[in-house]
């Protein structure tokens, strides 16, 4: 007689093993695509690695926020250049690159200060200081410039300006024209006489270099500029109708365009770094 087939036991536990990495799997499967989306997700969210949005903190040791306001070429409440203090990166005026760098960008037709023609972006210290008796004070930036006006090819990089009774009044202005760097020194506080001091020529665009302004606080001041391995270097006294005047840094882009050639033309300059120190250079 043939007897009935007894199923195999053993078959049994093999089933269970393999439901068992099934479910296994599937749960492996299903965290992956939860994390795929969940990090799909937040990269949606905060953008692409080096953008910041407004309002956003630059890289450490780039600049410190806290010690500057920034003009915008854009108009602010009184019809004037808009104003942000603390300063801020505010696209599409100053935004952040993916290397902890800083582009300023000004158009050649914008807002501007109530007495000035040209738009600018630019960080205006909010550390004043006596011209020529309060001790050393030293603006110190590594920087290219990326674009220049078509008609001028100017850019105003650095200055001491004027504050308080005088804020109206530029006072240093460090120009780059073409790749050329010079200092001009303002020797009235009203007019056009003023000294000029070349320091670099034959500087490209795109070209990192760096810059000091520094009131050494005995009267004098001082200027270098070094690119390439090659640095340059000039003293001016301060001038007699300066002396003992409030002043402060600025920095940034005040693009010289005395006609705008459209909505492209304009100044752009990428600062690698902004320090002001009581310091002599």
């Amino acid at each position: 007689m043939k007897l009935p087939r007894v199923p195999d036991t053993r078959s049994i536990p093999l089933s269970r093993r393999q439901l068992t990495v099934a479910v296994v799997i599937v749960v492996l499967l299903g965290g992956g695509l939860w994390l795929a989306f969940a990090t799909r997700g937040e990269r949606a969210q905060y953008g692409p690695p080096g953008a910041a949005p407004s309002g956003a903190q630059p890289a450490p040791g780039t600049v410190n926020w806290a010690g500057w306001k920034l003009t915008l070429p854009e108009e602010g409440k009184k019809g004037n250049a808009a104003i942000v203090e603390p300063a801020a990166l505010t696209p599409p005026w100053l935004t952040a690159n993916a290397d902890g760098s800083l582009t300023f960008w000004a158009p050649a037709e914008g807002a501007t200060t109530k007495n000035s023609n040209h738009p600018r972006t630019e960080l205006n210290s909010l550390n004043n200081f006596s011209a020529a008796t309060s001790g050393p004070h030293t603006l110190k930036a590594s920087l290219a410039v990326n674009q220049v006006p078509e008609d001028s090819k100017s850019i105003i990089i650095g200055q001491i300006h004027g504050a308080d009774d005088i804020s109206s009044v530029p006072y240093v202005m460090l120009h780059y024209r073409d790749g050329d760097l010079r200092v001009v020194v303002k020797q009235k506080q009203k007019g056009s006489d003023a000294q000029s001091y070349p320091l670099l020529t034959g500087v490209p665009l795109n070209q990192r270099f760096d810059i000091t302004i520094s009131d050494v606080g005995n009267g004098q001041l001082a200027f270098s500029a070094t690119y390439n391995g090659q640095t340059q270097q000039a003293t001016s006294p301060v001038p007699d109708a300066f002396h003992d005047e409030t002043v402060r840094f600025q920095v940034g882009d005040y693009q010289q365009a005395d006609n705008s050639n459209g909505a492209t033309d304009g100044g752009k300059v990428t600062f690698y770094q902004i320090s002001e120190l009581s310091t002599a250079p």
